[in-house]
């Protein structure tokens, strides 16, 4: 009998297939999730002992929800008609721009690293890139077949969030700190007072810039260990024609 937190994995698989199967026919899309279920249980059915990593053994044996939702919605590029050209003129080795394998590395550097480093060269042009950047690299991460719904959303607004901030703090929206005071004969500042314009206390700031700093880099971490495995296993697929 399964525990509790083997049915855990085994649902958030599901939902993952699920949630990537979103453009079949809601009819076939159930039928299929419910086919991979009972697969699954039949897989467990025949071990005498159940443990979760026999669970986990089952679901990589699978394969990852977003390579089998490709090949069951048509969408992996493996389709090919008689003249051996597949769908939108995608010839044999040649898969579609957004299930390369450079995908999520440059989904990664338009969105985390772009904020952070154009704002500095903005005397060259860096600004007014900056939204170009952030546009291709949202229209990237939306359009690709790497990532669930879930984590495009994170990517979304986690991604940038470090970067946004650095841009905030340069334009004066996090704002300066100016201090005064007297100085001794011996060169001792006494009296020393120090005023600050912005909206955010310096501790709050401190906070929220550790804050986006560790959300950025997980979410970059979490898409780029995601994108690029899920990319290999397209890839897999694609070659073996599976």
């Amino acid at each position: 009998m399964l525990t509790a937190t083997q049915h855990q994995r085994i649902d958030r698989y599901l939902d993952e297939l699920a949630g990537a199967l979103g453009a079949l026919p809601a009819g076939e899309r159930d039928d299929l999730v419910a086919g991979v279920r009972e697969h699954i249980h039949a897989a467990l059915a025949d071990r005498p002992d159940v443990t979760d990593d026999g669970v986990d053994e089952v679901l990589r044996a699978l394969g990852d929800p977003l390579a089998i939702a490709a090949e069951a919605t048509g969408d992996d590029g493996v389709s090919v008609g008689p003249t051996g050209v597949g769908p939108a003129g995608v010839g044999p080795g040649k898969r579609p721009l957004s299930q390369r394998d450079w995908v999520p590395a440059a989904v990664v550097a338009l969105l985390a690293a772009a904020p952070l480093v154009l704002p500095v060269l903005a005397t060259v042009g860096g600004i007014f890139a900056l939204p170009v950047a952030l546009i291709t690299g949202w229209l990237l991460l939306w359009v690709s077949p790497l990532w669930t719904p879930g984590e495009k959303t994170a990517g979304t607004f986690l991604l940038p969030a470090l970067g946004m901030f650095w841009l905030f703090a340069l334009v004066g929206t996090v704002g300066t700190s100016v201090c005064s005071g007297s100085m001794d004969s011996d060169g001792t500042v006494t009296g020393e007072v120090c005023t600050s314009d912005s909206p955010v206390p310096p501790v709050v700031a401190g906070i929220l810039l550790a804050v986006f700093a560790v959300a950025t880099v997980v979410t970059a971490v979490v898409l780029l260990r995601n994108g690029r495995r899920r990319a290999t296993a397209l890839a897999q697929s694609f070659s073996t024609g599976a």
